[in-house]
């Protein structure tokens, strides 16, 4: 329902309704629809966090080298923000629905994990310069951030995903880790 209505759109009575449960059952497992909303993102974000991770190492196992597997996890990413129950829930409806603190303390504490191992990687290949993995990090995951929106908002879903990944690409071969 949220990925199809938005947060918004979405009434507690039309939840409840739709779920066959009545109002004290939900009450029973969530204080309200706020937080049945933050336990979907968690359940999202590790999802999600198992798309990327799996697309990278498939690519990387697949033979691919750090380069190869990091772009294999980015594309995922993008995919995965494509449907709407990542690109709407996780990323338009979660910062205004939880919060930016809160929601950007839920999908750092995921993506920013993913981005130091794979930055990590790469400087292991010797595919990128050694560098402090934490700032750059948070502007790999602000700017991952960015494309999901891009493609999310899209009417030509499968357009902004190839302008997204080219435009990561660029950025990542202007840090040396694509040459």
């Amino acid at each position: 329902m949220f990925a199809a209505e938005g947060y918004s759109g979405v009434s507690t009575g039309e939840l409840v309704r739709r779920a066959g449960v009545t109002r004290g059952a939900l009450y029973h497992h969530f204080e309200d629809k706020r937080d049945l909303f933050r336990a979907l993102v968690e359940e999202l974000e590790e999802e999600l966090e198992e798309l990327v991770l799996g697309a990278a190492r498939g690519a990387y196992e697949g033979g691919g080298d750090a380069g190869e597997a990091y772009a294999a996890g980015f594309d995922a990413f993008l995919d995965a923000c494509a449907r709407p129950e990542f690109g709407r829930v996780l990323f338009v409806d979660g910062p205004s629905a939880l919060g930016w603190d809160e929601w950007h303390e839920i999908d750092a504490r995921y993506a920013l994990a993913q981005a130091e191992a794979g930055l990590r990687a790469l400087i292991s290949a010797r595919r990128m310069e050694d560098r402090p993995l934490e700032p750059l990090a948070r502007l790999l995951h602000g700017a991952s951030i960015e494309a999901a929106l891009y493609v999310a908002a899209a009417g030509d879903k499968e357009k902004a995903k190839r302008e997204a990944r080219e435009a990561m690409s660029w950025l990542l071969g202007g840090m040396g880790s694509l040459r």
